[in-house]
C-alpha cells in the first residue's frame, strides 16, 4: 500500500493539538493542514490501516526513511482511499482537509 504520513510540526502546533482525538480537534477548529509536516511516503506492506499502525509503532518494523514520532492520535495517513485521522480509538476519514491537499 502506498502511503503518506503527517504529523503536527511542534513549531505550528499554536492550538495545542498535537496527541488530541478527533473529537477534541473539530470543537478547536478542526484539522488544518499547515500544521502538519510530510514525515513519510512511500510502500508499506498493509492491507489495513491498522497493519499501517502497527508497523510506525514497532522500532523493528518501522521502514527505513521514515523521520517522525511514533504513529499517534493526532497523525494522519493518506491513502489512494483518502486521508485518515489516527484517533483514540480507529481511524476517522477525513472529509476535506487532506483530501483537498492531496487531490483525492
Amino acid at each position: 500500500m502506498k502511503i503518506k504520513i503527517y504529523q503536527i510540526s511542534t513549531e505550528k502546533d499554536k492550538r495545542n493539538l498535537l496527541f488530541m482525538g478527533f473529537e477534541f480537534t473539530q470543537r478547536h477548529g478542526g484539522v488544518d493542514p499547515t500544521e502538519y509536516e510530510l514525515v513519510f511516503e512511500g510502500e508499506v506492506e498493509a492491507k489495513h490501516l491498522e497493519t499501517v499502525y502497527y508497523i510506525f509503532n514497532t522500532s523493528s518494523e518501522m521502514p527505513a526513511g521514515y523521520r517522525g514520532r511514533s504513529l499517534s492520535v493526532s497523525d494522519v495517513v493518506v491513502t489512494e482511499d483518502g486521508a485518515f485521522f489516527c484517533d483514540s480509538f480507529g481511524f476517522t476519514k477525513l472529509l476535506e482537509e487532506f483530501n483537498v491537499r492531496e487531490g483525492v
